[in-house]
């Protein structure tokens, strides 16, 4: 039986996040993923300005594209809004890539990665965790993080809540003609009214467009011709050659819920901190690594055991906005159009992506105009 001072069980941006400072810490860590690296993973890879505040290490190597516009266009109306707001500046990645750099600066720091493992089963005690691989092997650890994702094994093992949420439907666009990219490649793209309570987007890339559909709603029949609607609305993808479409399922929390037990912790869309307006997951969870890493570890060696210390951090810093976040879309995609075309609303939007401002303040202005 293997021993570790502390296992993550994921090992997408918050997983990494939460090795590497571990093992700056010097615990010993192991990092499990299901995959190889580099995986693929689906996600609009838009990586907002404010993430290079919670890493330690400069992540341009793998920034394919950074977009200082922003269109807003509208199904039932005919003309398109785009602006350049001072600020804005959205780095656009690669999951692949992203999540592998993570990855490298985690086990540069020290800690061990363990890929193409398979976690079956987490089973707590009142002294460690044992973590079950497929293979049947046994990993013991007095902390384990949960960053498996919204389908995370470790939250349902732990019995940390069902997450409610919606979906989304994503595909890489390769025009044929690369000057296609150069011509709309400074801005990213928001749809409205192609899907009920959501949006579409393409956001470009180094050699594609990644272009996708997503709603609040857990199920939408149909979703694949609404996601062919949204792209045929768009001359320059309409001779592009499309990769495989995919699915995923974006989780949402709800405030009561617990994020930590005595010794498992959960981190990014495992503790389904995805933003309920829109949808950004990346930057959340970096934020709640970063925030476990704060707690977890001091408590792991003051007490041995973990308090709901990290819950209320969470509670503190990133879902208490997230209500303001509800209320603010319920005005916002009432009538998108309405917000888009006005330079304040914009403005507003921009310090929030940036984390300038949070939504209670999003929502005091949506409330003026």
């Amino acid at each position: 039986m293997d021993r570790y001072d502390c296992v993550i069980v994921g090992a997408g941006p918050g997983g990494a996040t939460f090795a590497r400072r571990s093992a700056l810490e010097g615990f010993k860590t192991l990092l499990i993923e299901k995959e190889s690296f580099p995986r693929n993973k689906v996600c609009g890879g838009g990586v907002t300005p404010a993430i290079r505040r919670l890493l330690d290490f400069d992540h341009s190597i793998v920034v394919e594209r950074t977009v200082g516009g922003i269109t807003f266009l509208s199904r039932d109306e005919p003309e398109d809004h785009t602006w350049y707001p001072d600020g804005m500046a959205v780095d656009m990645v690669s999951r692949r890539e992203f999540d592998h750099h993570l990855v490298r600066r985690a086990v540069d720091a020290g800690a061990v990665l363990a890929e193409k493992t398979k976690v079956v089963s987490v089973r707590e005690s009142t002294k460690n965790v044992m973590v079950v691989t497929e293979n049947g092997d046994e990993i013991s650890a007095p902390v384990v993080i949960g960053a498996d994702g919204a389908r995370s094994v470790v939250a349902r093992s732990a019995g940390l809540g069902r997450a409610y949420g919606g979906v989304a439907l994503e595909a890489e666009v390769y025009p044929r003609d690369k000057s296609v990219l150069e011509e709309h490649g400074d801005r990213a793209v928001f749809g409205f009214g192609f899907v009920p309570r959501g949006y579409g987007w393409v956001f470009p890339k180094k050699d594609h467009f990644s272009v996708g559909i997503g709603t609040t709603r857990g199920r939408m029949p149909g979703l694949i011709s609404l996601y062919r609607q949204f792209r045929d609305r768009f001359d320059f993808l309409k001779e592009a050659d499309e990769g495989e479409r995919r699915g995923w399922f974006i989780p949402f929390c709800r405030d009561s819920e617990s994020m930590n037990t005595h010794r498992i912790c959960l981190v990014g869309d495992s503790a389904h901190l995805v933003d309920p307006f829109s949808g950004e997951g990346i930057y959340y969870a970096v934020l709640s690594a970063t925030i476990a890493a704060e707690t977890v570890l001091e408590e792991f060696r003051e007490k041995g055991r973990l308090s709901q210390r990290y819950t209320k951090e969470v509670r503190k810093r990133i879902t208490k906005d997230y209500g303001y976040a509800r209320w603010c879309f319920d005005i916002f995609y009432a009538s998108p159009s309405f917000f888009y075309k006005k330079a304040r609303v914009i403005r507003a939007l921009t310090r929030l992506s940036n984390k300038e401002i949070q939504y209670r303040d999003i929502f005091t202005e949506l409330r003026r105009t």
